[in-house]
């Protein structure tokens, strides 16, 4: 109090005020340092999504809310079992299959995303999932003889007049794009074309468009994509221009089925994405995924490893589908029965489609709509 005797009355309130003030500062610096570590570790997680994570203005998220809800959970006391378990219910609302959490002791591992949750009631496991992915789709029952494999493809004939081409993933462009020219002149006499990328994973982004561009009639915009570069929501780089147009030595424009599902994913998305602005590409099946951006990979203070999309992929009229995926023309499914009793009600449609004649009348008119649906 002796201090305050030095300064006049207006200035006792002003000093006392900056104590306060200091002492408020220092107050706040002694709780951030007292942070355990499960405290620091969602701090970490949350700040990370919050500055590089390219998705939240088209998902409408608001991340702040997020913390609100998310950061009361997690003490200084919590549990690995717990902050896991906390973490992974924030990125649940991401919908997003491309965003992972993984940790290694114990081992542990979450995908966020309605595949995720379907992929557990369907399949039970991780392991039941891959091995389902790694199989074909197609098998002899609905083949003219053999199927060939040829690169990640396979390929066989339907009917005399029907090719089907099984593209599984998008890999090392130079083996792929020699693949698929000789498929594509394998095919060169038929009437129609089924192209199925179910059960596809993806791969590199540039490996599908040059074999989206063997069955282009011409040039046609059919994705934009921007990477994040800053800490705001809406921080991007400059829009890149995807365009399919037409490649290699021969490309097959005859009337084509695209038969996509929910485990079509990321970079075979995109391929469908390119092959939805043809017009003579009718689409069958169901939604797919739903994931298309780049991601990176990062680590946490404690060792756990996450996955994010860091940037933001839409269409050629800029509509983004992440989270919910390319839509079909034509909605079909397989049901669980039908996959244990090896039955591809997909493919039995898509066959009948060509063979009634449907498809062919269809296509006429979605000539004279595709324009204004699917605009260059």
């Amino acid at each position: 109090m002796q201090l305050f005797k030095t300064f006049s009355f207006p200035h006792k309130y002003l000093y006392l005020l900056v104590i306060i003030f200091l002492c408020c500062f220092c107050a706040q610096n002694s709780n951030a340092q007292e942070l355990g570590e499960p405290e620091k570790n969602f701090e970490h997680l949350w700040k990370e999504f919050d500055q590089r994570y390219g998705i939240f203005l088209p998902k409408r998220i608001d991340w702040n809310l997020m913390y609100e809800v998310y950061r009361p959970k997690v003490k200084k006391e919590t549990t690995d079992e717990e902050l896991f378990k906390i973490m992974t219910q924030m990125l649940s609302h991401l919908n997003d299959f491309h965003v992972t959490l993984i940790s290694k002791d114990p081992p542990r591992m979450y995908r966020s995303g309605k595949p995720t949750e379907i992929m557990w009631d369907r399949f039970g496991s991780l392991d039941n999932f891959y091995r389902f992915l790694n199989e074909r789709p197609i098998n002899k029952k609905y083949t003219q003889g053999d199927i060939y494999e040829r690169n990640t493809f396979a390929y066989a004939w339907i009917a005399n007049d029907i090719g089907y081409i099984h593209l599984n993933g998008f890999y090392d462009m130079a083996a792929s794009t020699t693949a698929i020219d000789e498929i594509v002149n394998y095919f060169h006499s038929a009437k129609n074309l089924i192209i199925d990328v179910r059960r596809n994973g993806g791969g590199d982004d540039k490996v599908g468009k040059a074999i989206a561009g063997r069955f282009a009639d011409k040039k046609r915009l059919y994705m934009i994509t921007k990477t994040k570069n800053g800490p705001k929501h809406d921080d991007f780089s400059k829009a890149k221009k995807w365009f399919v147009e037409p490649s290699g030595k021969i490309q097959y424009t005859n009337p084509i089925i695209l038969l996509i599902d929910l485990y079509t994913m990321s970079a075979a998305e995109n391929f469908a994405l390119a092959l939805r602005v043809l017009p003579h590409v009718t689409i069958v099946g169901d939604f797919t995924s739903g994931v298309y951006a780049d991601t990176e990979t990062d680590t946490l203070p404690n060792g756990w490893e996450f996955r994010i999309s860091t940037a933001l992929f839409v269409d050629q009229n800029g509509f983004c589908w992440e989270g919910i995926g390319v839509p079909p023309d034509l909605r079909i499914i397989n049901t669980k029965q039908d996959i244990e009793n090896e039955r591809d009600r997909v493919l039995e449609f898509a066959i009948e489609l060509i063979n009634s004649g449907a498809l062919k009348a269809y296509e006429k008119d979605r000539k004279i709509w595709s324009n204004e649906l699917r605009p260059n």
